[in-house]
């Protein structure tokens, strides 16, 4: 009696569905030589494909192991094999899904790597415009792997036989780990975009953090805003299906995330302007010394002061302009007011009145102290932009309406 054997019932199924090995390993997702070697018997399918093989060819798993079909005796009653079909499609879902789960971290993944490529290039090599170039490559990457992804997750599911609900959860599903994906790639993008602000040949400092976090902000706005309006499409189409009561409480969610979003933008562009307008530069918190007495004036600039700090190594890059009452760098010997010999090295700039007095000196340390007052008043305004964000999700957070099913299929 010829032994029945898992390979020969896959090729027999196989020809008489008319298929060919291509057609068969292109709907698993494997190699002709996978298929071909599986009906010669030099190996077998890998469990998680046992019930797709099964599925595809409308035989039970135990058939299938078994290498034959079960003749009418065996035949299991109606209710138990219903049973084991549905069981059987849970694990096709669970399978694919799995599959698709590992694409995402792979995508997720590359989008780190394109971080840690600008990170590098700015940091180590002072190439701050070619690291974001880089990053934003790698991104791009991403972006296109998790679309692959998304296509060929729910093409393994097309012809699985499975009802309506059931593929509308398992979209929902490659849908959730989509966004989340694709989020976190707009809002890496989003932190080394101010790499582009920097000289072709410098980097940025680790102020550059604060704005890399401003942008990550703005650039998970717009990605939420297109999510949103995605999310509204799908289901309007009936790609997801929503029972009446899932689609009340999406609907209130839907509305209460839209004011949500109008209210934290309007916060977001008052703080925006609020700190653009205090700490648009350092010169809003510089503070001199005053003289209204010339010889008082005389003896500050003829001390003996060297000065080699911060504000000193970066004062050509960033100096502070004159006032509009004038102002002179003090570079040697001056007799603007008088005769005097300019021994102070800590002065970087002298702005005075038409009639000589008062006279204003602004010395090195002043432009650190104002640099660190500004920096001060930058990590506020971060706090205060998170404070707004947090506030949102919170109240968001509190007044959504649950959904009567299971919040993993919420769209």
């Amino acid at each position: 009696m010829e032994k029945k054997t898992m390979g020969g019932f896959i090729a027999a199924l196989r020809r008489a569905g008319g298929m060919t090995q291509r057609d068969l390993a292109d709907r698993l997702n494997v190699s002709d030589k996978t298929v071909s070697r599986w009906e010669r018997d030099d190996g077998a399918p890998d469990l998680s494909l046992i019930p797709v093989i099964a599925e595809i060819f409308g035989v039970t798993c135990d058939e299938l192991l078994r290498g034959q079909r079960r003749s009418q005796d065996e035949a299991p009653p109606e209710d138990a094999a219903s049973a084991r079909g549905e069981r059987e499609r849970k694990r096709l879902l669970k399978a694919a899904l799995s599959r698709y789960q590992v694409r995402t971290y792979i995508s997720m993944g590359l989008a780190v790597g394109g971080l840690l490529t600008a990170l590098v290039c700015n940091f180590a090599f002072f190439r701050a415009v070619l690291g974001f170039y880089l990053g934003a490559a790698l991104f791009a990457v991403s972006v296109v792997c998790q679309a692959v992804s998304i296509r060929l997750a729910l093409g393994s599911v097309d012809d699985a036989g499975l009802s309506e609900t059931e593929l509308s959860d398992f979209r929902r599903a490659v849908y959730r780990y989509g966004a989340l994906s694709n989020g976190l790639t707009a809002a890496l993008l989003g932190f080394t975009a101010p790499l582009l602000t920097a000289s072709a040949f410098t980097g940025l400092s680790a102020e550059f953090a604060l704005y890399g976090l401003i942008s990550a902000g703005l650039s998970l706005a717009v990605f939420a805003a297109a999510r949103w309006l995605l999310s509204a499409r799908l289901v309007k189409t009936g790609v997801f299906i929503l029972s009446a009561d899932e689609e009340r409480a999406y609907r209130r969610n839907h509305a209460l995330q839209a004011r949500c979003a109008a209210v934290l933008a309007c916060a977001l562009a008052l703080t925006a302007l609020a700190d653009h307008v205090l700490t648009g530069s350092d010169r809003a918190f510089l503070e001199g010394t005053v003289f209204t007495d010339y010889d008082d004036f005389k003896e500050f600039m003829e001390r003996d002061v060297d000065y080699s700090g911060r504000a000193a190594t970066g004062a050509s890059a960033n100096p502070v302009a004159p006032d509009s009452n004038g102002g002179e760098d003090m570079t040697g010997d001056s007799d603007e007011f008088g005769r005097y010999v300019l021994r102070n090295k800590s002065v970087y700039r002298v702005s005075y009145s038409e009639n000589t007095l008062p006279i204003t000196v602004y010395t090195y340390q002043d432009m650190d102290r104002a640099a660190s007052r500004r920096a001060l008043a930058n990590a506020g305004f971060s706090v205060l932009y998170c404070l707004e964000l947090g506030s949102a999700a919170l109240y968001y957070l509190l007044r959504r309406s649950r959904r009567p099913r299971d919040s993993a299929r919420r769209p």
